[in-house]
């Protein structure tokens, strides 16, 4: 599973290549239209609308790299 910050609009979200059924996909996917999932504090959505939202890149990150454990569960 791949885990990036990336910029969604005016925020940063994190985001991921998880599948639908919730298992790991083995790559990203190949077209910026294709699904990634967001994290949403708890969990990955599908529904982008639930993205906790970062002000910064670097602001992203830092969650990702203090909260690693449990975005890549």
């Amino acid at each position: 599973m791949g885990i990036l910050t990336r910029k969604q609009g005016e925020l940063y979200v994190i985001s991921s290549d998880h599948t639908v059924e919730g298992t790991q996909a083995k790559r990203a996917p190949q077209r910026m239209s294709a699904t990634y999932f967001v994290w949403n504090g708890e969990r990955w959505s599908s529904n982008v609308d639930e993205a906790v939202t970062f002000a910064t890149l670097d602001e992203a990150d830092e969650y990702v790299r203090a909260n690693y454990g449990k975005v890549s569960s």
